[in-house]
């Protein structure tokens, strides 16, 4: 190993060490679930779970899995196992332990699918579930392949042999190895990602076909139209997935897998039309390479650091219309292709994102990541020193992370004695990153189900929430309203790193039963006209004792509401799935979990401007109203029909409604259908 990946494995042993002797949980399991976060950081996959499971298929061969991650944006199934050393001096990952971990996950996958491989394991148990969950994916027309994830603490050797193809019926198996030099790489590059090289010509035997439409010289600015090959499109799409799209792209398209009517009409009748009927993509690369083909035109070779940034519904119809066996040869797609500079990167492919997506009919939440509200947070996280959280240290930052590897830039900028003074000044610990500040607002705003759902899901939410606030009134967020952010982190934090140290915790849900325990507290306090005491929080930087024993108190009590999962409600009864639903918070609230007496005497204050007042069922039914579940539930209905006459009619009303602002018996009777729904599996 080299310095740098030494350096980075004793830094990572040692926070696994300390988690593990604070009784958050074995090493090896640690580690799962930092490499993970790496992992997803870096879009690999999205919203994984860790669970350990072991056991044999019916032939006696073992079976492993340590976590999984399943996208249904793209169909893809991730199934991640470990290999997990923590020895001072780590031996090299050899070709045959290699072989033979992959031969295990794999065949937890084939067990899970064609041999019944969840009935080794009693229906209460985690991994029922999941491989009930896998069954379903994989036969339910959901997946359309599966990826194999390796990651290990161990280098791997300097040479490996061959590692036999693997493939589920018709549907391939990739494998993805992970040492510890390729995480070091991943944590240390600047966007906190591998960056996306395509090299189309030795790819796909051509390159893209391209005309130079502007160069400036002075920001080594330079845009192209290309014409792409549809096939093309679909494939990057297959190997990359949400990885190609921009961020605001990809919110915006969120879960839906449906092949648009138009470019599905077009495919079928006229192919070759598709380039004059499409409005075509918008792209974005870091770098590029050319070279003049043998037709004498300018053809693009290699990109690195692409991401579409407009055309993401295209790009997702072409993929999913190749899965249906669409013959996509004789398809071109416009694209307009910029490479941008290094410096201030991120920030231009927010702004192209915003401008060219602003002729569609895109929210402006949908382009929250380049909102200004985001540069207001940055700017007071750089100008409000936090006082000391221990005595005799010095004040520091809370560092907010407006573009993604932000820290580590400015961290590389300065030389080693400054580099360290600085890093002092703005400790690792204290990065607030943008899907940081969007889990503790919906969290204390009692959206918990949401915050299981994602961070994508999450953001867009929370974009909704801070674009109409900012609209009315952008003051708002001002130093108090970061020091309640800074407080909220601090309160999430202490929570999410104590839950696993009690007795009566199972594993495996630390995150949904922290956000759905704060929450639950949260609403009890704002119901009472109280809020947690942020001014103490924030002069200490730390949390006061008796709100961490309160939390703990009431998570235990919340876990069973969270563990028994109503039987109507989640094919296959994972928890991961139960927490993303209103439902499960619907019941969480109106639990007869109260919080003590002592707490709301000492641990709290009078509620004000920043907390907000209690969340009343009119707030909710708007917030249910914008984001379309009275349409979903007036779909329902007319296939289930469970409700009775009035609360149709009202549902209906609420459904069509092009204004919404109900009041007296409308609302009651919309609360009304609301809860009687739920009871009849609405979700």
């Amino acid at each position: 190993m080299d310095e740098e990946t030494t350096s980075y494995r004793q830094a990572l042993l040692n926070e696994i060490g300390a988690e593990s002797a604070a009784g958050m949980g074995y090493s090896s399991t640690r580690f799962v679930d930092r490499a993970c976060s790496v992992l997803e950081s870096g879009e690999e996959f999205t919203e994984f779970n860790v669970c350990r499971i072991s056991g044999k298929v019916s032939r006696g061969w073992p079976v492993l899995l340590d976590a999984y991650s399943f996208s249904p944006s793209d169909g893809v199934l991730n199934l991640i196992v470990s290999v997990f050393s923590g020895a001072e001096e780590p031996e090299p990952l050899l070709t045959e332990e290699i072989k033979r971990t992959v031969a295990a996950a794999f065949r937890f996958l084939e067990g899970s699918v064609h041999e019944s491989l969840a009935d080794s394991w009693d229906e209460s148990h985690d991994a029922h579930a999941v491989c009930s969950e896998v069954f379903s994916f994989a036969t339910g027309g959901e997946m359309t392949k599966a990826c194999i994830y390796l990651i290990s603490d161990r280098p791997l050797g300097a040479s490996l042999g061959n590692i036999p193809e693997m493939a589920l019926g018709t549907q391939r198996v990739d494998l993805h190895l992970w040492d510890i030099a390729r995480l070091a790489r991943m944590e240390a590059s600047s966007g906190g990602r591998e960056d996306i090289v395509i090299d189309f010509q030795g790819k796909y035997r051509q390159g893209i076909p391209a005309l130079p439409a502007g160069l400036d010289i002075q920001t080594r600015y330079e845009s192209y139209m290309c014409v792409m090959p549809g096939a093309i499109l679909a494939n990057l799409y297959d190997s990359f997935g949400g990885r190609i799209l921009e961020q605001n792209v990809r919110a915006f398209l969120g879960d839906n897998r449906k092949v648009n009517k138009g470019i599905r009409d077009t495919l079928r009748n006229e192919p070759e039309m598709f380039f004059a009927f499409n409005n075509g993509l918008t792209v974005t690369v870091s770098d590029l390479e050319t070279q003049i083909g043998e037709s004498g035109q300018t053809e693009i070779t290699k990109a690195t650091g692409l991401q579409i940034v407009n055309g993401g519904q295209t790009t997702a119809s072409l993929y999913w219309a190749s899965k249906a066996g669409a013959d996509l040869s004789k398809v071109r797609v416009q694209m307009k292709l910029s490479r941008l500079p290094e410096d201030g990167f991120e920030d231009a492919v927010h702004n192209i994102a915003r401008f060219a997506n602003a002729q569609n009919a895109v929210s402006a939440s949908d382009l929250f990541a380049g909102h200004p509200y985001f540069k207001r947070l940055e700017g007071i996280s750089r100008g409000t020193l936090a006082p000391p959280a221990k005595a005799g240290e010095g004040n520091t930052y809370w560092y907010f992370e407006r573009t993604t590897g932000s820290y580590k830039v400015e961290l590389r900028r300065k030389k080693s004695l400054e580099a360290k003074l600085w890093q002092m000044l703005n400790p690792k610990k204290q990065i607030l990153t943008k899907t940081d500040v969007a889990r503790y607002a919906a969290t204390f705003e009692g959206l918990p189900h949401i915050v299981s759902s994602g961070a994508q899901k999450n953001i867009a939410a929370f974009g909704k929430s801070i674009v109409q606030q900012w609209g009315i009134d952008p003051t708002i967020f001002d130093g108090p309203y970061f020091q309640r952010v800074v407080s909220r982190a601090i309160l999430t934090r202490a929570v999410d790193a104590a839950i696993p140290a009690q007795k009566w915790y199972p594993g495996s849900i630390v995150r949904p039963l922290t956000s759905y325990t704060l929450a639950l507290m949260s609403s009890r306090m704002r119901a009472a006209g109280l809020q947690p005491a942020y001014d103490v929080i924030w002069r200490t930087q730390r949390v006061p004792d008796i709100f961490m024993q309160e939390a703990m108190r009431v998570a235990e009590l919340v876990l069973p509401l969270l563990m028994d999962i109503p039987e109507a409600q989640v094919r296959n009864r994972l928890v991961t799935e139960w927490v993303k639903r209103e439902a499960c918070w619907v019941r969480v609230e109106a639990s007869s979990i109260k919080l003590s007496s002592e707490f709301l005497a000492a641990g709290t204050v009078a509620g004000d401007r920043v907390s907000g007042k209690p969340l009343q069922w009119r707030d909710r039914a708007q917030l249910l109203w914008r984001d379309g579940a009275w349409k979903r539930l007036h779909a329902w209905e007319r296939e289930e029909q469970k409700l009775t006459q009035g609360e149709r009619d009202i549902v209906e009303w609420a459904a069509i409604a092009s204004e919404f602002s109900p009041k007296g018996f409308r609302l009651d009777k919309l609360e009304e259908a609301m809860r009687h729904a739920i009871d009849e599996g609405f979700v």
